[in-house]
């Protein structure tokens, strides 16, 4: 515990390692608000495998012109619902970041506090030193130090690489699009295909090298061409080939392309981390090594 020395106000400071509980000694809008967002993040994985499993998506082997292959045409009849899983992301990463404002409405508030401009109060997310130093001025610096040391320990300057991208600033900068900019484009690719069926080629006798090429940047859309698979000679005709796609989800940001569903469960379990953090406070030295939350 820290040594107490009675100051203008009579408050002592917080006991170290003092635990926020929601509805016990803090607001429970933290933990609702990241419940709700990992409820959103589980629609949207549900979605994804219901509209996969629908076979909503197939390819179609068209014989080429040259009959020295067949090309592989996407087929999405009923289109891919991609506006709705955007809706569905942007809701999981509004709920998640509104966790963390919640966090600092709270501390600001603690044990009946009154900040001098609650309009400032806010979750900041610092990417360098500078801006630390700005917050502290604007509220951060009229908290328990405590509280101070929980929030400068998550902030992304103490760990992410010059020119990196960590979760906290990533879920800030796509919250601030979707609230106020535009919806967050999400696009559908190819991770795979598998192959099966046969073909026949109008000499037999002739040596086939079967070569799959697969075309890099194409849309995946109903009509695209996203490869061919060649032979070595030419097919008389294909009886049946058929082309099972494993399809990925993506998303871009800061000119980066991610797969979607890895890194929203790396929203999920990296927000839980930086919460506890918040609502723990780090561990002691002599407990545990202690955390770092790492670059994408």
């Amino acid at each position: 515990m820290t040594n107490y020395v009675p100051g203008a106000d009579d408050t002592p400071p917080l006991v170290d390692r003092l635990r926020l509980v929601g509805g016990i000694n803090f607001t429970t809008w933290a933990d609702l608000k990241w419940s709700r967002g990992n409820s959103h993040a589980a629609v949207l994985r549900s979605k994804l495998i219901e509209w996969q499993s629908s076979a909503a998506v197939s390819i179609e082997a068209v014989l080429r012109e040259d009959r020295l292959g067949v090309d592989l045409v996407a087929r999405t009849p009923g289109g891919i619902p991609k506006h709705d899983w955007a809706l569905d992301f942007g809701d999981a990463l509004h709920n998640f970041r509104s966790a963390f404002d919640a966090v600092a409405w709270g501390m600001a508030h603690y044990n009946g506090a009154v900040p001098r401009r609650p309009k400032s109060v806010y979750f900041p997310v610092c990417t360098d030193d500078g801006q630390w130093k700005k917050v502290l001025k604007d509220w951060v610096g009229e908290i328990d130090p405590e509280f101070q040391k929980r929030l400068r320990a998550v902030q992304p300057f103490n760990y992410m690489p010059l020119g990196g991208t960590t979760i906290l600033s990533m879920l800030h900068d796509l919250d601030i699009v979707d609230k106020h900019r535009d919806m967050l484009v999400i696009t559908a690719d190819v991770e795979g295909i598998q192959l099966g069926g046969h073909y026949k080629i109008e000499d037999p006798s002739a040596p086939t090298a079967d070569s799959l090429e697969l075309f890099p940047d194409v849309v995946f859309r109903d009509g695209a061409v996203l490869g061919t698979l060649g032979v070595g000679t030419r097919i008389r005709s294909v009886d049946q080939l058929i082309f099972r796609p494993a399809v990925k989800l993506q998303f871009v940001y800061e000119e980066n392309v991610f797969d979607l569903m890895p890194v929203l469960q790396h929203f999920v379990t990296e927000s839980r981390r930086c919460l506890e953090v918040l609502l723990a406070g780090l561990p002691e030295a002599d407990e545990s090594i202690e955390p770092s939350w790492p670059p994408l």
